[in-house]
């Protein structure tokens, strides 16, 4: 066997081991994408898990979520209580937009990012009302155009609410907004 032919042969089986080792390599990078995108998901189902859970324990906060915001009895909540409430809905805001955040990584899929900007839709008067201010203003203008599509369809009790808040002043007013840091 010639010299040439010797380099040509181990050249080409080199190159053919690089193929094989670049395909392994895709499907295990697919894989494992796959399981941080089970992770993801599996951490953002256990923290709302936990959070209704703890709505459930707390009987009290339970009654004034039920009462309050879900059947739209928004004059029977106390100073005190949107006090409560504006750290509830300033923690929903905070977890939407890390949906948002994901979503945009690719680390969310398209499902679960038309649930939080729905959800979001829904909240935004609230979150208005309350002077909750987003900390990405790409997040701010997604629900904006995510109201502005066909699939929005505002709930009974966010219009019950915008009507309620034009005569209504918000209990925040010259409490001053969080800062945030971006």
């Amino acid at each position: 066997m010639k010299t040439n032919t010797f380099i040509t042969l181990s050249t080409a089986t080199a190159n053919v081991g690089v193929l094989v080792g670049l395909v392994f390599l895709i499907f295990e990078i697919k894989q494992n994408s796959a399981i941080a995108l089970s992770q993801i998901r599996q951490e953002r189902s256990l923290s709302g898990i936990a959070e209704y859970s703890s709505y459930a324990q707390n009987q009290a906060f339970s009654r004034l979520i039920g009462r309050g915001l879900r059947n739209a009895e928004f004059d029977s909540i106390s100073p005190d209580e949107w006090h409560q409430v504006y750290n509830l809905e300033l923690a929903r805001m905070t977890r939407i937009e890390d949906v948002f955040f994901q979503y945009q990584e690719g680390l969310i899929d398209e499902s679960v990012y038309r649930f939080s900007m729905a959800m979001a839709a829904g909240k935004m008067p609230i979150w208005k009302w309350l002077k909750i201010v987003s900390v990405n203003p790409d997040f701010s203008a997604a629900v904006d155009a995510f109201m502005d599509t066909p699939e929005y369809v505002p709930s009974q009790s966010s219009t019950i609410f915008k009507e309620w808040a034009k005569s209504n002043e918000s209990p925040m007013r010259g409490l001053g907004v969080p800062r945030f840091i971006q």
